[in-house]
């Protein structure tokens, strides 16, 4: 195999810290080389220095002439006004050879023009020049990028800029692919085809991942980088780590044994001293013993999920669960995501809920969370959806993990758990100099490892995770598969990452074509029911009355006792018991005016941050939005056209006020656009899809 690229003596610093100390490494071609390590061990500083994109501190870099190399950046940036179109057309290797045959094209009536241009071509048709449209295409269409041809690039979300530049690096068919986690973003379905991309690869690949199933399938060699040392193994991540293990196993024996054997000899050189007697011997063997080095520690990440205190057996069961999302500006249908699902989860249930990109995961889990309502009408009658009495959820959701993204993790902390802050940032992983940093700032495997800190320090009954394994190192994905194992109440977990699902959970929920369906388990596909009944289910409780109801009981109660002290056949007894119950009947009516009316009522409510934010909407179109919390908070007014507040609100009040009336507006009633002020921008529902990473459709 030839050599593509080698790595002499080298190093990077950053300030005084060394990133990588002296390495030495060689990659050919046909090898896919897998980069190991901690988060913030230099596995994407590597990728860059061996991109060109960053020069070493000291040591060689060698390349072979001509050497073709595509790279994927964890988080792509294309610049403004250019096109998904023309980043694919641009990703075209074989552009060069066809503007040359284009170019001989009108002057083939010249012999040696005619031989060029069949030369040319011969080369074009050897190189595969000829089927690379078709493969192109297939790629974008397996990684779902065609629909976004027009598309500004920088106007795509983050997941699918990701995709898109994964798409570009292969579809220009390079020596050396670099990959920088390339599974982010990207389904199961996704995660197999990418998988069988490489291994058909004819070229090298360096990446890294934290997809564990993905490396082993994929990677023929492992260096594990450490404290800025690189080791290589053989095979992927589950072999190079069994065999690092072994090593360490093996160097702590060593060390032990030859620190014995220290102690020893130092011991009878000293008893010899002291009986007189020479020792010259024993000491020059004791400068000859060779210590081995201490294998050096590794600091463990923990993390735990506490229970709540829900004697219930069944936590949650819902019936007749659709949702529909209305078309967007340019027309067309709505869009139905979820369709008539029922189910039911009981205590100790850990449910790995599965499907492609925009299948309904997280509008499931929206639905559950309460977070988003389900459609009010279906065909087979109206939805249920009840939660056991007594029983807490907390969700986890994929982009800001539960977190205000401009406050700092201390602060957050502090004020929801007062001293036990500092002990839940540790256990997290995060150091004193990171307090400060607010998650806006944070990469996103650091988001995501405070947002399981912040989940971990609340007691719930009911978990809903969101892609918690997005951005994960392999060192955190092991430390919430041991909490998820070791939790002792239900969780739904939302995940790509196969060998997490199959390490946790219990259930396997899929969402196919709008339909929620329940498999046996990995091997075993027999269709199941996710709202079958078990042995000790309880029978589902009535909702419980709301005040309203109670007060029309009681109403009634009340003219059914004036009717009967109207009638004039009541003995003297049953009349002064008549007024003892109807006294005590309207106390009840009255305390149940004071409760149903002490406030104005309302519509919708909406949780938004640390807001529920209410509204009243009027028959003319317009709405009332306000705080349910404070109603001497500013309020917002919508006259069905434009969105005015009533006095200038707080800055942190304001942003999730103005997020909920917006979600309640643009989402759940489906207007198109709003004004936000007299003089203000229009906000397009299109561009609010966007803004929330949606692309102009519901989720």
């Amino acid at each position: 195999m030839r050599t593509l690229l080698q790595a002499e003596d080298l190093s990077v610093l950053y300030g005084e810290r060394v990133i990588l100390n002296r390495l030495t490494l060689t990659f050919r071609q046909g090898e896919r080389a897998a980069l190991l390590g901690r988060n913030g061990a230099g596995k994407t500083t590597l990728l860059r220095v061996l991109a060109g994109e960053r020069r070493p501190d000291d040591g060689m870099l060698w390349r072979e002439d001509g050497l073709r190399v595509a790279v994927l950046d964890q988080q792509p940036v294309f610049g403004p006004g250019v096109t998904v179109a023309a980043l694919m057309n641009a990703a075209d290797p074989y552009a060069p050879l066809r503007a040359e045959l284009d170019a001989l094209a009108p002057q083939l009536g010249d012999p040696a023009r005619l031989d060029a241009w069949m030369a040319l071509q011969r080369r074009l048709e050897d190189s595969g020049g000829y089927g690379w449209p078709s493969r192109a295409a297939r790629v974008y269409s397996v990684l779902d990028l065609a629909r976004y041809r027009e598309r500004e690039a920088a106007t795509l979300s983050g997941g699918e800029r990701t995709r898109l530049s994964l798409a570009l690096a292969l579809v220009r068919e390079p020596d050396l692919l670099l990959l920088d986690e390339p599974t982010n973003h990207l389904d199961i379905r996704m995660r197999e085809w990418l998988e069988d991309a490489l291994l058909n690869f004819a070229g090298g690949v360096i990446l890294t991942s934290h997809d564990r199933e993905f490396l082993d399938r994929v990677a023929t060699r492992s260096v594990w980088i450490e404290h800025g040392d690189a080791t290589e193994y053989p095979g992927g991540y589950s072999r190079a780590r069994s065999l690092r293990e072994l090593e360490r196993r093996t160097q702590g024996r060593a060390h032990r044994l030859a620190r014995r054997e220290e102690e020893r000899l130092s011991g009878s050189a000293d008893r010899l001293d002291l009986w007189g007697r020479q020792s010259r011997a024993v000491r020059s063997r004791l400068a000859r013993t060779a210590v081995v080095d201490a294998p050096p520690s590794e600091r463990r990440l923990h993390m735990r999920l506490l229970a709540g205190q829900a004697r219930a057996r069944l936590l949650l069961w819902g019936e007749r669960l659709s949702r529909t999302y209305a078309p967007g500006p340019a027309g067309g249908e709505g869009r139905t995501v979820l369709r008539g699902a029922a189910l039911k989860i009981r205590q100790g249930d850990r449910v790995a809920l599965m499907g492609a990109n925009g299948t309904g995961k997280t509008t499931l889990l929206r639905l559950l969370s309460g977070e988003d309502q389900p459609d009010p009408v279906t065909p087979d009658g109206p939805p249920v959806l009840r939660v056991a009495p007594g029983v807490s959820v907390v969700t986890l959701d994929q982009t800001w993990h539960g977190l205000d993204p401009d406050e700092g993790l201390y602060v957050q902390f502090d004020e929801r758990f007062g001293a036990r802050a500092a002990a839940l940032l540790g256990r997290a992983g995060f150091r004193p100099d990171d307090w400060r940093r607010p998650p806006a700032e944070l990469s996103g495997g650091e988001r995501a490892r405070a947002g399981l800190a912040l989940v971990s320090a609340l007691r719930a009954d009911l978990l809903l995770l969101d892609e918690p394994t997005n951005h994960l190192d392999v060192e955190a994905l092991e430390a919430l598969e041991e909490a998820v194992q070791a939790y002792g109440g239900a969780v739904v977990i939302v995940t790509h990452d196969r060998r997490f699902a199959r390490e946790v959970a219990t259930r396997l929920w899929m969402i196919e074509d709008g339909t929620l369906r329940e498999v046996a388990g990995w091997t075993d596909r027999t269709p199941l029911d996710p709202a079958r009944s078990l042995d000790g289910d309880p029978p589902p409780p009535p909702p419980p009355p709301t005040a309203r109801d109670q007060l029309r009981v009681q109403e009634a109660k009340l003219a059914a006792l004036n009717a009967q002290l109207d009638s004039l056949t009541l003995t003297g007894r049953e009349e002064a018991r008549a007024r003892a119950d109807r006294h005590a009947v309207q106390q009840d009516v009255y305390g149940l005016y004071a409760e149903v009316y002490h406030a104005p009522q309302y519509d919708w409510e909406r949780r938004s941050g640390p807001l529920r934010v209410r509204a009243q909407r009027f028959p003319e179109g317009g709405a009332m939005f306000w705080a349910a919390h404070d109603l001497s908070c500013p309020h917002l007014a919508y006259d069905g056209q434009t969105l005015r507040w009533s006095d200038p609100p707080p800055t942190w009040f304001g942003a999730w006020m103005l997020g909920g009336a917006l979600d309640l507006i643009l989402l759940r009633w489906d207007r198109g656009r709003v004004q936000l002020g007299e003089h203000g921008p229009t906000l397009t529902r299109r561009a609010y899809f966007e803004r929330l990473g949606w692309t102009g459709r519901a989720p």
